[in-house]
């Protein structure tokens, strides 16, 4: 099983960290006034995290997170979770500061360099591969996968941050150039790989929504469990960072946060 190392603290993050203490010693009087809005999008094919309800409204742990702290600190707005994009547009715009954050991503070295990690992390996911259902294989560690070869190809969505990570192993093939989950469930199914790599919660409602759960078995060995951050855009002010961060961090001190993610598990 591989965990994903701790974010790396910058100086940037540890006066983002002191600007976080000063928002918690301060009284509620010197609170700030104004609303401040942060901009985000839904993120595409990543259920729970988003999830496409009736009406074709979007909710889901983020949503349903955005909408307990906009509850809990009147200054604070939270904007564009109606709207979706891919993973890797959704990363660009970030990068480039036209939306503010992501919701719910793992780690990576990549992304380590390219914005600030918010504590604590909102939820942990668990990694498992995937199999055609008339697949009798069974894999309880990665050296089984390394061992077929040019027969254990890994579907991975594109964009992923477990790419980097499964890189990292070594002696794994690996095609990431499906778009997302139901791009490599069709190639698994065309056998144009062995396995499709996805997280729980998520994988399960996932392959339900797409009509596959009698075609498609999850295999029981989780192969990687990680925490899944708020990614914010690097140029964000310590004083907009550190605003969402203290609610969040209150959410999650008062068992909010881990109720809400247990509702979706």
């Amino acid at each position: 099983m591989m965990g994903a190392p701790p974010p790396i603290e910058t100086l940037y993050e540890m006066i983002v960290r002191m600007a976080l203490l000063l928002c918690l010693l301060a009284p509620a009087s010197g609170a700030v006034a104004a609303t401040e809005v942060y901009h985000t999008a839904a993120q595409a094919d990543s259920a729970p995290k988003y999830l496409t309800l009736a009406g074709g409204k979007t909710g889901g742990i983020c949503v349903d997170l955005f909408r307990r702290m906009e509850a809990r600190e009147p200054a604070l707005r939270i904007a564009g979770d109606q709207s979706t994009l891919p993973l890797k547009r959704l990363e660009k715009k970030v990068r480039h500061g036209q939306l503010d954050f992501i919701c719910g991503v793992g780690d990576s070295p990549e992304r380590r360099s390219q914005f600030v990690y918010l504590q604590p992390a909102i939820f942990t996911v668990r990694y498992h591969l995937a199999v055609r259902s008339d697949d009798p294989v069974e894999i309880h560690r990665w050296e089984d996968v390394r061992a077929l070869g040019q027969q254990g190809i890994i579907l991975i969505n594109h964009g992923s941050g477990a790419i980097a990570r499964l890189q990292a192993i070594g002696g794994l093939i690996i095609d990431s150039g499906g778009i997302g989950s139901k791009a490599n469930y069709d190639k698994l199914l065309m056998k144009r790989g062995r396995f499709v790599y996805y997280r729980s919660p998520g994988f399960e409602s996932d392959l339900r929504e797409h009509g596959l759960g009698e075609r498609i078995r999850i295999l029981p060995t989780v192969m990687e469990e990680t925490p899944f951050y708020i990614l914010f855009h690097r140029r964000t002010t310590p004083e907009r960072l550190a605003l969402f961060a203290n609610t969040l961090q209150q959410l999650a001190s008062s068992g909010e946060l881990a109720a809400l993610v247990d509702h979706y598990h």
